[in-house]
């Protein structure tokens, strides 16, 4: 198989030091090496990626967005070499830290799963689509990665605790209907729309399966002390305490009051005032560590 690697050299635990090292094993399994140099670039360099069949992406969820999005997802399969802070996707398919995912790209056993087939407005009216493999948020986990990327980008895979620590949930109203059921209005502190288990780098929804061809749903309500018992219950692994409810749905429909910051995969979109999310059932044939 004819294999093209995309290297973010700005991804979150990626370092110098490490990368001559990572390069070596990487002109192993692929016969192309590429660079990324700016935002959107991961993207464009896939969708001019026709002569290979498997395109391998060195970065973190952010980076694997866009790799997603330029892919022919009917021909070309996925791998993913993790080196954000977040690794959301990497960790579900048990293909993380880098060195357990470089293996299981020379066995070369894939799965097809679920991704997300995301739509949403904002406020100046402009239009967006695209495919998400994680997490689709609004509120608190929103807020979370916005003060993760500014005040603690250093700390690496910390960097998520680091800031859900500092905030405060606050409230936001949402018109939202999972499915075709009657549609509800109320307030939130967040609102989660995943494919996998995790968030980030620890696991959110238990639950939840990337092959089950459904989307999680968790509508979270609480304040700074319940959220803090949340965090950590999660953080810790032992799910002993989960305040939010958790729904399963193939579509979702969310209207906000006032516009919102959605995150998408670890990336951050301004003033959405409407989104859709909607299960795209066994979508992306990836590479995985899976027992079975």
């Amino acid at each position: 198989m004819r294999r093209l690697a995309i290297v973010n050299p700005r991804s979150g635990t990626l370092s110098d030091s490490m990368l001559p090292r990572l390069l070596e094993q990487l002109r192993e399994v692929a016969s192309d090496v590429v660079f990324t140099e700016h935002a959107g670039h991961a993207r464009r360099i896939v969708s001019g990626a026709a002569a290979h069949e498997g395109v391998l992406v060195v970065g973190g969820d952010g980076t694997v967005l866009e790799a997603i999005n330029g892919l022919d997802l009917g021909r070309q399969c996925l791998g993913i070499v993790p080196t954000g802070r977040g690794n959301s996707l990497a960790r579900d398919a048990a293909v993380h830290p880098e060195a357990f995912a470089l293996g299981h790209i020379r066995q070369g056993r894939r799965a097809r799963i679920d991704l997300i087939d995301l739509r949403f407005e904002d406020q100046s009216g402009t239009h967006h689509q695209c495919l998400a493999a994680s997490t689709v948020a609004v509120g608190y986990p929103a807020r979370v990665v916005t003060v993760a990327s500014a005040r603690f980008r250093g700390l690496g895979s910390l960097a998520y605790g680091a800031a859900a620590a500092c905030i405060r949930p606050v409230t936001i109203r949402v018109r939202r209907q999972l499915d075709d059921e009657v549609p509800t209005e109320g307030t939130l502190t967040g609102l989660i729309i995943n494919n996998t288990r995790h968030l980030a780098n620890f696991v959110g929804l238990p639950a939840a399966s990337c092959r089950d061809g459904r989307l999680d749903v968790m509508e979270m309500r609480v304040g700074a002390i319940r959220q803090c018992l949340h965090n950590l219950s999660a953080l810790s692994n032992l799910q002993c305490y989960t305040p939010a409810a958790v729904r399963t749905a193939s579509a979702v429909r969310l209207d906000f009051e006032r516009p919102q910051e959605l995150l998408v995969d670890g990336e951050l979109f301004a003033n959405v005032v409407h989104v859709h999310a909607a299960v795209k059932a066994s979508a992306l044939d990836l590479v995985h560590g899976w027992t079975s």
